[in-house]
């Protein structure tokens, strides 16, 4: 064995624990907020599901009209003002 391998290994045991109770300590805190806050974990996804379903439907009225300023912008001044004549 090389003269600084146990120095190695020591600290790499010590990182390791170190990151381990960093981590408990950091969930442990995320926790107790929880708690205050009145959320438990199951209440917070369903808060972020109805965000995601609010969000998925803006975003689909926002593809809707992108796919119209894109057909817009592409099609021929012609069959645009017909288009538009026809609108009226």
């Amino acid at each position: 064995m090389d003269e600084g391998t146990p120095f190695f290994i020591l600290g790499l045991m010590l990182g390791v624990f170190g990151t381990l109770l960093i981590q408990f300590y950091g969930r442990r805190k995320v926790r107790s907020a929880m708690k205050q806050e009145g959320l438990t974990p199951t209440r917070q996804t369903e808060l972020l599901v109805g965000e995601n379903q609010a969000l998925k439907g803006q975003m689909s009225r926002l593809e809707e009209r992108l796919s119209v300023m894109e057909r817009i912008t592409t099609d021929s001044h012609i069959g645009l003002s017909q288009e538009i004549e026809r609108l009226r």
